[in-house]
């Protein structure tokens, strides 16, 4: 059967020129001024732009205005919605663009540095240092090659790998620089990281914040407290932004039904589900689904 979402997908790829490889588990953009409809495809992918020359800035939510200039990597997790990007006219960037299965599948344990620092930040900005230019002319010259052989996507995962492990550790001093002017205790972050856990083993996200509680033993209020005190960021606004990782990995990865997500996430009914979803993406999980479903080959 024709896949009309799929071939509407390769064809905004090409226009976009973007560079395939592992079965659209990573793209790969050469010149971010050549896609400007860039921030609609990445928003299925965890981004690492890095920013050659001049400057780049990102628009979240209207009025909070990021920029990254020559040197920085700026990274912005799955399911963000970013405005389109603004660069300055002698601005070089390329983009790697990551699924979140491959992701998990390279960084491992290690995975839950990259969560934590991209759920504390929203999108994050660091140094690239020295190391990365020398993987950022790999990585090029391995992506140029029309039809990748078996042996240099082998390389291309070790050295995506090692780009990710290197983000981490700079992601994790960037930490330790943080909480010298941390005033929350050990005592309330342990409890705060034993939430994020709690809350990513749930397969049905979307509770009361009491339900969380009452697993940590601790009261609503106290964790409300811990939460807002640590992140910045009150429970509620961790378990909708959880859950609504979860909408956009089923309706992108799975041929489940509407219906079926629904029952899965724990939502009353589909009707319900669709609105939950649309006053957090501003689209329906149908129209999500048409313009993010991942391509088939």
């Amino acid at each position: 059967m024709f896949n009309f979402a799929a071939e509407k997908m390769k064809v905004r790829m090409q226009e976009l020129k973007i560079v395939h490889a592992m079965e659209d588990e990573i793209l790969f953009v050469d010149d971010i001024r050549d896609a400007k409809d860039l921030p609609s495809i990445s928003m299925s992918y965890n981004s690492i732009v890095h920013c050659r020359k001049g400057q780049i800035i990102v628009e979240m939510g209207g009025n909070h205005q990021v920029k990254v200039i020559s040197g920085q990597l700026l990274l912005i997790p799955v399911g963000k919605l970013v405005n389109p990007m603004l660069v300055s006219t002698d601005a070089e960037a390329t983009a790697l663009l990551v699924s979140d299965r491959m992701l998990k599948s390279v960084l491992g344990n290690q995975i839950n540095i990259w969560n934590k620092a991209m759920y504390m930040r929203e999108i994050y900005v660091v140094d690239g240092n020295d190391w990365l230019g020398s993987i950022q002319k790999y990585t090029h010259s391995i992506f140029k090659i029309e039809k990748m052989p078996l042996l240099s996507r082998e390389i291309m995962v070790s050295f995506l790998r090692t780009t990710l492990l290197m983000i981490c550790e700079e992601l994790l001093r960037h930490e330790d620089m943080a909480l010298g002017g941390d005033t929350s205790s050990i005592h309330d972050k342990e409890i705060f990281n034993q939430f994020l856990q709690l809350l990513s083993s749930q397969e049905q996200k979307r509770q009361r914040v009491s339900f969380y509680a009452s697993q940590l033993h601790i009261t609503p209020k106290y964790l409300s407290l811990i939460s807002k005190k640590v992140s910045g960021k009150n429970p509620m606004r961790w378990i909708t932004e959880s859950t609504m990782q979860d909408c956009y990995s089923l309706l992108k990865e799975t041929d489940m039904s509407i219906k079926e997500i629904s029952n899965k996430l724990g939502f009353p009914n589909s009707s319900f589900f669709s609105q939950y979803f649309r006053e957090q993406a501003n689209v329906t999980p149908m129209e999500y689904r048409l313009e993010h479903k991942r391509v088939v080959r």
